[in-house]
């Protein structure tokens, strides 16, 4: 969720961001390849997690939406959509709703656990394994 705020705050690339917080803060994260796999999808499949936030969350425009709730977003989103399904789909929206909470404010679980329901429902967005 760092990576991809600091992106979305700086513009760059976001694996070299990833890259470079991972070798900063590595130590004190236990499942680096899955962080590099997850910021390599999110970077493949930005537009289409773009186009999911705003069919499914329309009354709120994503470039006004709070940084955070967007990033939580988007880290949701990717795990949801992901046709290898590292990530159970209640696991993926309870760790957003968890991130939610503790970086967001008093409405931000409602909306993340929101928006994401509704991508999880969505047949035409979330691959089936």
């Amino acid at each position: 969720m760092q990576s991809f705020f600091e992106y979305e705050a700086r513009a760059g690339d976001l694996v070299e961001i990833l890259a470079y917080n991972l070798d900063e803060y590595g130590e004190k994260i236990s499942e680096r390849d899955y962080a590099e796999n997850l910021g390599r999808k999110i970077d493949e499949n930005f537009a289409r997690i773009r186009g999911l936030i705003m069919k499914h969350a329309p009354e709120w425009p994503v470039d006004k939406m709070d940084p955070v709730e967007r990033a939580i977003l988007v880290l949701g989103i990717c795990e949801l959509i992901d046709p290898e399904k590292d990530v159970p789909v209640n696991v993926a929206i309870n760790e957003a709703i968890e991130l939610a909470k503790t970086y967001g404010d008093d409405n931000s679980s409602k909306f993340i656990n929101g928006v994401l329901n509704a991508v999880a429902h969505d047949k035409d967005a979330v691959s089936k394994k």
